[in-house]
C-alpha cells in the first residue's frame, strides 16, 4: 500500500518526539537494523544497535552547551517511488545563555516505508553539530584525550 503524506508526517512527529525525549532505545526504533550515516566527515554504515550507544554522547554535547529543547521545524517530502522517499528536515535547538539563543540544523533522510513500519535506512547530517555551536559561541566541552 503506497504511504501517505499524512503518514510520513505523522513519523516524523513521532520520531521528534521521542528525539526531545532522550529515549536511545525508542529512537532507535525509527531506524532499519543497518543504515547509512552521512554527513560533512563521510559516511559508513551503522547498526542500530550502536548508533543507541552514541546517542547520549550527542545529547551530552548540546546539553553541555546550553540546549533547553529542540523541535522539528519543517519535513519537506521527496516522493522517490511508489516505497522509497526523500526527507529533507529542519529542526530548531534553543539554548539559554544571558539572553536565548536558537539554531538551525538541516538533516535528510530516506525512508523505507514498505514495511509494517517506516524505517530510516538513511541519515545524512548536513552540518556538523560541533562546528555549529562553536560558531554560535557556545562553549563545548573537552573531548577526551586519547589514552
Amino acid at each position: 500500500m503506497p504511504y501517505t503524506a499524512e503518514a510520513v508526517e505523522q513519523f516524523f512527529q513521532t520520531y521528534a518526539r521521542h528525539s526531545d525525549s532522550g529515549d536511545a532505545q525508542v529512537i532507535s526504533a525509527h531506524f532499519a537494523e543497518v543504515f547509512l550515516a552521512a554527513g560533512p566527515h563521510g559516511a559508513h554504515p551503522t547498526r542500530a544497535a550502536d548508533f543507541v550507544l552514541a546517542l547520549p554522547r550527542r545529547r551530552q554535547l548540546v546539553e553541555a552547551a546550553g540546549r533547553v529543547s529542540s523541535s522539528l521545524v519543517s519535513v519537506r517530502q521527496i516522493p522517490l517511488d511508489a516505497r522509497y522517499l526523500l526527507a529533507r528536515t529542519r529542526w530548531r535547538l534553543d539554548f539559554s545563555r544571558p539572553e536565548p539563543l536558537s539554531l538551525h540544523l538541516d538533516s535528510d533522510f530516506l525512508i523505507d516505508t514498505g514495511g509494517d513500519r517506516f524505517k530510516i535506512i538513511l541519515y545524512l547530517a548536513n552540518q556538523d553539530i560541533r562546528t555549529v555551536l562553536r560558531d554560535a559561541g557556545l562553549s563545548l566541552p573537552q573531548s577526551p584525550s586519547p589514552g
